[in-house]
């Protein structure tokens, strides 16, 4: 059961095919992409300078378009993408793009704020999943897809699978198009290993044998932190679905709004286990967010790590060189085999402003930006940035990164469950989840204060 398969062909090409075997219910954030960072885009790295408000009108008789992004920055993506739209933004003279790039979790504070004040860009990448979704769906902003793939000449719905539409189905209509999945990965350097005679660790045990002798020769076991919840969230799903029921409750979170199960205790207590045991940096929150946490293992300071796509480009190539990707090990009363899935869904996808499409003036240049955005042209060109594109398509494995190519042969047989924010169905309860572990992480809660502390957010939320 795959999320996204990837196999060489004859042709020396990549398939992704974001597909899933029938058995994963269809219900089933980086640096500076879509989980955070913060680098300041400049007019100069951007391909226009980001307008006020009030800018934001016409130009002459030109037709304006905002177009509102996270995929700029220290992105490894941002070179690619928007080299891509200066292109566009050169062939077509008779509309006034506004780009406005904010890196990571920026992005979705601009979003938020421009909804508020009435300002919602024409067309956005946003996240998806009702925690992210419905608040704007509540509010009629964004467009349901179907009247655009209506007008458009070049995206077919039969491109995506169900799977990934899913994510994006609020009340049975679908309000985003997929635009980038991932999948996570556990890396480890092959050469602190070597250098002090450990095997990669299989067993909880062996895990925490391992972490001993790193940290008498202080090195960090593994690095994983959580600030704001990044990227702890998706480490925690993890852990959560190796036991029983775990992955199954989860996707019953919507209708039952339980995350308090015992799946979700057992994650935590193993969280608080292996804070005491030593395997996290001693300060979780300084090493937390995905900039601090790559840059442990870069700087050799950190044996292992947990990774997703969009670090790709931020792995230096003697690291990656050294780097051999593992299975993390099996926890003590776990039933489910931690090496037979990973966590991984679609993480981005383009939205557009429901009013500019219904606007005359404006609705055939947002249907053919849209089209552009989701080219093959262009998706292909953003992988070698370290995109996983949410549609089916194929890559040529000759422009993409080494690192890329290996997480893709070594992810394509696994089982991809999603992780928890995309069952949440509301966004203050999954506030309190990211700030929680933070807390949890830290070890400044008990596991049993964690669990009740969430539920009570989501009970309120009811």
């Amino acid at each position: 059961m795959t999320w996204l398969s990837a196999k060489l062909k004859k042709s020396a090409s990549i398939v992704l095919a974001t597909t899933l075997i029938a058995g994963l219910a269809a219900g089933c954030s980086n640096s500076d992409n879509g989980k955070g960072g913060s680098a300041t885009p400049s007019a100069e790295t951007s391909p226009s300078a980001s307008p006020s408000p009030s800018s934001a009108g016409s130009s002459g008789d030109k037709i304006t378009i905002r177009f509102a992004y996270n995929w700029t920055g220290a992105d490894p993506k941002a070179s690619y993408f928007e080299g891509k739209l200066k292109e566009y933004e050169a062939k077509h003279p008779e509309i006034s793009f506004k780009f406005e790039a904010t890196p990571g979790e920026e992005h979705r504070t601009k979003i938020k704020v421009d909804t508020t004040a009435g300002n919602l860009p024409d067309i956005f990448t946003y996240w998806l999943g009702p925690v992210n979704l419905k608040p704007l769906v509540d509010a009629n902003e964004i467009l349901e897809m179907d009247e655009y793939l209506s007008k458009s000449g070049t995206v077919k719905k039969e491109q995506y699978t169900d799977i990934a539409w899913s994510f994006f189905d609020i009340g049975g209509k679908k309000y985003g198009l997929p635009l980038e999945a991932f999948k996570g990965f556990f890396m480890a350097n092959r050469e602190l290993f070597q250098k002090y005679n450990l095997e990669y660790p299989k067993t909880y045990a062996e895990l925490t044998n391992v972490a001993k002798v790193f940290n008498d020769n202080g090195i960090v076991p593994f690095s994983m932190g959580s600030k704001n919840g990044q990227p702890s969230h998706l480490f925690f799903s993890y852990l959560a679905y190796q036991f029983q029921n775990g992955f199954d409750d989860a996707q019953k979170i919507p209708q039952t709004y339980q995350y308090d199960t015992d799946a979700v205790r057992k994650a935590a207590q193993a969280v608080a286990q292996m804070k005491a045991d030593g395997i996290f940096p001693s300060d979780t929150v300084a090493n937390g967010d995905w900039g601090p946490q790559l840059s442990l293992y870069n700087e050799e300071k950190a044996a292992m790590v947990y990774e997703f796509p969009w670090m790709i480009g931020n792995v230096k190539q003697e690291i990656v060189d050294k780097t051999d990707l593992i299975d993390f090990p099996a926890l003590e009363g776990s039933v489910v085999d931690p090496s037979s899935y990973t966590i991984g869904a679609v993480a981005m996808g383009l939205l557009i402003n429901r009013k500019s499409f219904e606007d005359p003036a404006k609705q055939q240049a947002l249907v053919d930006f849209a089209d552009f955005i989701n080219s093959d042209e262009v998706l292909g060109e953003v992988a070698k940035g370290g995109l996983f594109p949410a549609k089916q398509m194929e890559l040529d494995p000759s422009t993409l990164s080494p690192l890329y190519a290996k997480a893709m042969e070594f992810t394509k047989n696994q089982n991809v469950w999603p992780h928890h924010e995309s069952y949440v169905p509301d966004s203050n309860a999954y506030s309190v989840i990211l700030s929680s572990l933070d807390e949890l992480f830290a070890g400044f809660v008990s596991p049993e204060d964690y669990v009740s502390k969430t539920q009570k957010a989501l009970d309120k939320a009811k």
